[in-house]
């Protein structure tokens, strides 16, 4: 997990506060006794984390209300703030555990939110913060007395404030040799928020259950205030990494083993992060969809359908079956070798986790288009679907696209790129992504070259179709 918190110490650097660095001010609040007993954080406690003022950012999260109670980030607008006020939402004031940071400077770092009153426009400054993260700071290491001293001071002296910290996944697993911290949170913070990031190709729900168990060994009032963190990246740190499995479900199945475990299911909430490597607006909306059935209706029943896994069957191209190929006048398309293109990584992100495999499908731009289709039958007519699609070009900044036909030949839906081959943040590969609800039962997908200029190369592989509606 050392990637991810290089990440967020990457998100970290546009975070709201500045630290106080008074050591008179900081020796007074170390010695200072308490005032009095710390609020309750929500329960359920469901937390969306990443919030920025990047535009159309706010819109996207205020959406998930109220179905989300807790959103985490880095915001300074105090409208926003105060709109979430208004609904019961708390806003979690993003904050750092900088390494190797004193307790003096940890608590300065953690208390600037409480107050920052953001020049009056926000009264009482930030409700809540959020420390990313505790790390892998074993007992007794001057580090983890540290931490512990820093969120005991820290309590003293906000007993009405909300204090919320994330952790890497070392203090689930091992919470054992971490006990000193997990004791300090249970003693002083509000809740903890646990990472079990599981990807696709490595479904450990099991963990969920023992790792609930590992905690409740510390200290069985801590399930009371600890919610595992949820990983729903499908771009850069990427957990839908695999054809085979439809996303929507994975994430469907980690709800079900955490309500059906007896201790995992007397925890309140969950976490996810995070929103902005996610599909859009749709992977969130649905996480929050799921949050309603489980923790505010309290089901414990899978809320998806079985039959709405991902539907392309061949959608890395380990054969051409179910695809039907039209090639344009002096056009080309056929499967290729990833071994015989010369620098073309057969994965889209940087970790290897995607893996195209073997082969995918080239198109060479003639006279006229190339097209490359494949036909679903039996979706349900209304329903949302989304249509993913990894492609590489030749050269960096060529054209693609994708549609998606009815039976009468009409397109519902489309989506074009100029970015084939410039990439995304980590590799050279770029996305198509579209949602759409059909009108029948049938559609073909088709991927093409029509705005491609001729002798354009273009490379593509992972193509999924699912469904993020559940069985109701």
């Amino acid at each position: 997990m050392n990637n991810i918190t290089l990440a967020r110490a990457r998100y970290t650097a546009v975070s709201l506060v500045a630290a106080v660095t008074s050591s008179m001010l900081t020796s007074s609040l170390l010695s200072a006794p308490p005032v009095r007993a710390a609020a309750k954080a929500p329960r359920p406690f469901i937390c969306m984390y990443g919030h920025s003022d990047n535009p159309g950012v706010s819109a996207a999260f205020a959406k998930l209300v109220p179905r989300v109670t807790v959103i985490e980030g880095t915001s300074a607008d105090a409208r926003f703030l105060r709109q979430l006020r208004d609904q019961g939402c708390i806003y979690a004031a993003h904050v750092n555990n900088p390494l190797g940071a004193t307790t003096e400077e940890l608590v300065a770092h953690w208390r600037a939110p409480f107050d920052n009153d953001l020049n009056g426009r926000l009264p009482g400054g930030y409700d809540a913060i959020a420390i990313d993260e505790l790390r892998a700071d074993p007992d007794d290491s001057q580090q983890s007395q540290r931490v512990c001293r820093a969120l005991a001071t820290l309590r003293s002296h906000y007993p009405e404030k909300q204090i919320y910290a994330a952790a890497t996944w070392h203090l689930g697993r091992e919470a054992a040799r971490y006990s000193q911290q997990l004791r300090a949170v249970y003693a002083h913070v509000d809740r903890l928020m646990l990472e079990v990031y599981l990807r696709e190709t490595r479904p450990a729900y099991a963990y969920f259950a023992q790792w609930a168990d590992r905690l409740k060994a510390v200290e069985p009032g801590l399930l009371q205030k600890t919610v595992f963190g949820l990983g729903i990246a499908q771009r850069g740190y990427l957990y839908d990494d695999t054809t085979e499995v439809g996303f929507f479900g994975h994430l469907d199945r980690q709800f079900h083993a955490i309500r059906s475990d007896p201790d995992a299911a007397t925890m309140p909430g969950v976490m996810f992060w995070v929103y902005y490597r996610s599909q859009t607006e749709v992977t969130p909306e649905y996480v929050a969809r799921l949050a309603d059935h489980y923790y505010l209706q309290r089901n414990t029943t899978l809320f998806r359908a079985p039959q709405t896994e991902q539907l392309i069957a061949n959608g890395q191209f380990e054969t051409l079956a179910n695809w039907l190929r039209m090639p344009g006048r002096g056009g080309v398309i056929e499967r290729f070798r990833y071994e015989a293109v010369a620098g073309l990584q057969n994965d889209h992100d940087d970790h290897g986790w995607s893996s195209h495999g073997d082969q995918g499908l080239k198109m060479v731009r003639g006279e006229t288009p190339n097209r490359a289709s494949y036909q679903i039958d039996g979706l349900v007519p209304g329903r949302i679907y989304t249509i993913s699609a990894w492609l590489m070009a030749n050269r960096p900044g060529r054209r693609a696209g994708i549609q998606i036909i009815h039976p009468d030949g009409r397109v519902i839906a489309s989506q074009e790129t100029d970015r084939a081959g410039r990439g995304t943040q980590w590799n050279e590969w770029s996305r198509l992504l579209l949602s759409f609800a059909p009108a029948g039962s049938t559609i073909a997908i088709r991927l093409h070259d029509t705005p491609a200029a001729p002798g354009t190369v273009l490379y593509w592989d992972f193509i999924e179709l699912e469904s993020p509606s559940g069985a109701r």
